[in-house]
């Protein structure tokens, strides 16, 4: 696997890839307050045939903070433009896991002739279920002095039982710049993920935990998209069962190729 830094335009991005060929190419978006080694062994493992790429979000892991404090859905698209430019993906799966969804979705919404199909794993339940208060409270807790604390807490609780994977994504948590974990947190609690989702009319699938589905789950905000729920350790299932979900990204992947 290779490591490159691609300049976004709001600084420096560091970003992971392994293989090459003619295949069509799989990018990785990781989740907010994570990093993209989180999906290091999947891509590892979609390299053996195609080029797979994931990049740190702004803020995240090795790459620079937003020079301009923009840690929205949208601000992080254009990392996604970035690093998409910069590798040469002219057309390409784009493949995210849990906050980076929304990331995935603004960026296909907008480029919708390069992105093949998105297939989002345990995307984020629509947080207007949630009353007003607690979403205010909650990004007010993170943008404070606590606010790594909270994190790692709310981390711990639904990264599962493999305590190998609690401890992965807790410390990666504090890679995060304080500026990109507050601006993550206030991105997702003012979320209405009904017009892009409406927006996005080319091929999608999501992949949710038990914990996730839910009345409020993406698949249920929009009649007939394709899902499936699969029993899991916690939220960060491509870390606890890389294997399992390399086939499933495989699948939707192989049936993107066929219909090209």
């Amino acid at each position: 696997m290779k490591k490159a830094y691609v300049r976004g335009p709001q600084g420096q991005l560091s970003v992971i890839e392994s293989g090459r060929g003619s295949a069509l190419p799989v990018l990785f978006l990781h989740a907010d307050s994570g990093r993209a080694a989180q999906w290091g062994e999947v891509v590892e493992r979609m390299g053996h045939d195609r080029l797979a790429v994931a990049f740190d979000f702004r803020g995240s892991g090795e790459s620079e903070p937003a020079k301009n404090d923009d840690y929205s859905f949208a601000g992080r698209a254009t990392d996604v433009a970035s690093v998409a430019d910069v590798g040469g993906l002219a057309k390409f799966a784009l493949v995210a896991h849990s906050g980076g969804s929304a990331v995935a979705l603004e960026y296909a919404v907008a480029h919708p002739e390069r992105v093949a199909g998105l297939f989002l794993v345990d995307p984020p339940t629509d947080p207007r279920a949630l009353p007003k208060a607690v979403r205010d409270g909650f990004v007010r807790d993170l943008a404070g002095p606590r606010g790594l604390q909270v994190q790692k807490e709310y981390y711990r609780s639904i990264a599962g039982s493999n305590a190998a994977v609690s401890e992965r994504v807790v410390a990666d948590c504090q890679t995060v710049a304080p500026a990109a974990r507050a601006g993550f947190g206030a991105a997702l609690a003012s979320w209405n993920p009904e017009p892009i989702l409406d927006a996005w009319r080319g091929a999608i699938f999501i992949l949710a935990t038990p914990a996730n589905d839910n009345q409020h789950a993406l698949y249920r905000l929009r009649e007939g998209v394709p899902h499936e729920v699969i029993a899991s350790l916690g939220h960060w299932v491509q870390l606890d069962e890389p294997a399992r979900v390399e086939l499933l990204i495989r699948r939707f992947v192989q049936q993107l190729e066929f219909k090209a």
